[in-house]
C-alpha cells in the first residue's frame, strides 16, 4: 500500500478564514514553502498532487509552471478557499470554472478536486454532483470523522465510487485520545513522528492512505495574525520548526505517490 502526498496550493495567510479581500494587502510568502518542496520530491524522487488554489495560479504563474514541469499531477482547490457549505450551488460552479479557466492557459485539465477546510460534509453533499457535472473524476474533501468544523462521522474510509460515478479518496484519519486526527497538516505536525508512522504504519496494513501538506508549514518565519480565533491560531502555527525534518523523514520511510497513481492501482486490485 501506498501514500498519496498531497498539497494545498496556497499561501499562509489564505486558509485562515479571512475575508478575501484583505489578501491583496498581505505578505506574499508562497515561495519560501514552494521551493523547499520541490527540492524534497527531486531528493526522494516522488511525484506529488498539488491542489491549486485559483487565486495563487493568478498570482504565482511561475511557480505553477514549474509544478507541472516536474511532472506533477495538478488539482482544484477552488479559486478563493471558501467553505463549501457557505456557498450556493451557483457560487460553487463559478468557483470551479474560474479555477478551470486559469488552469486551462497552461494546457492542462484537472481530474482531481480538494474542498478547503475539508468543507464537503453533509451539508454540501450537493457539491459532489457539481464536480460530476463540470468533468471531474475524483474528490478528495471528505474528513470521514469529526473535525469540529466539518466532517462526515461514520463515513467509508475507503477509496470508493460514490452513486454518481465520482471516485471519492477520503482524508486519512486516526483516532488520538478518541479525536479523530487528519493524517498531515497541524495534527502531523503536533504528533510526535514515531507515533505518527506507527499509525501510518497501521493505515497502510488495510489500505492505501492521502496524507496532506501546505507549503506555508515549511516557513518557521512567516507572520503572525493578531485577533485570530484561538483554535485557527494553534493549528496553523503549532510546531512549525519540526515540519520540514519529518516531512524529509516520511518521504524516507513510506512510498509515495500521485492520487491518480493510487486510483489506477486500487482500480487493478
Amino acid at each position: 500500500m501506498k501514500i498519496a502526498f498531497t498539497i494545498d496550493f496556497e499561501d499562509w495567510y489564505q486558509g485562515m478564514d479571512l475575508p478575501f479581500e484583505r489578501w491583496g494587502n498581505i505578505e506574499k510568502r508562497l515561495h519560501i514553502g514552494h521551493y523547499k518542496l520541490l527540492e524534497l520530491f527531486q531528493k526522494a524522487n516522488v511525484k506529488a498532487t498539488y491542489f491549486l488554489l485559483g487565486k495563487t495560479i493568478e498570482d504565482h504563474p511561475k511557480m505553477i509552471g514549474e509544478i507541472i514541469n516536474e511532472g506533477h499531477e495538478i488539482g482544484c482547490h477552488t479559486y478563493s478557499h471558501p467553505f463549501i457549505y457557505k456557498l450556493s450551488p451557483e457560487q460553487f460552479r463559478k468557483e470551479l470554472q474560474k479555477s478551470k479557466q486559469l488552469i486551462n492557459s497552461f494546457g492542462v485539465n484537472y481530474t482531481g478536486f480538494r474542498a478547503p477546510y475539508f468543507s464537503i460534509d453533509s451539508r454540501s453533499l450537493w457539491a459532489l454532483d457539481i464536480l460530476k457535472s463540470e468533468g471531474f473524476t475524483y474528490d478528495s474533501s471528505i474528513f470521514p470523522g469529526d473535525a469540529k468544523r466539518t466532517g462526515i462521522p461514520g463515513f467509508n474510509p475507503e477509496i470508493q465510487q460514490l452513486s454518481n460515478g465520482l471516485l471519492e479518496f477520503p482524508i486519512s484519519t486516526v483516532k488520538v485520545f478518541n479525536f479523530d486526527f487528519g493524517v498531515g497538516g497541524g495534527y502531523f505536525r503536533l504528533l510526535p513522528y514515531t507515533f505518527f508512522k506507527e499509525k501510518m504504519e497501521k493505515i497502510l496494513k488495510e489500505r492505501h492512505s492521502i496524507f496532506y501538506l501546505h507549503p506555508w508549514e515549511l516557513d518557521i518565519n512567516q507572520p503572525k495574525v493578531p485577533g485570530i480565533n484561538r483554535r485557527i491560531k494553534f493549528t496553523h502555527y503549532v510546531n512549525l520548526f519540526s515540519a520540514e525534518k519529518k516531512v524529509k523523514q516520511l518521504l524516507s520511510d513510506f512510498e509515495c505517490t500521485t492520487v491518480s497513481n493510487i486510483l489506477e492501482i486500487n482500480n487493478q486490485q
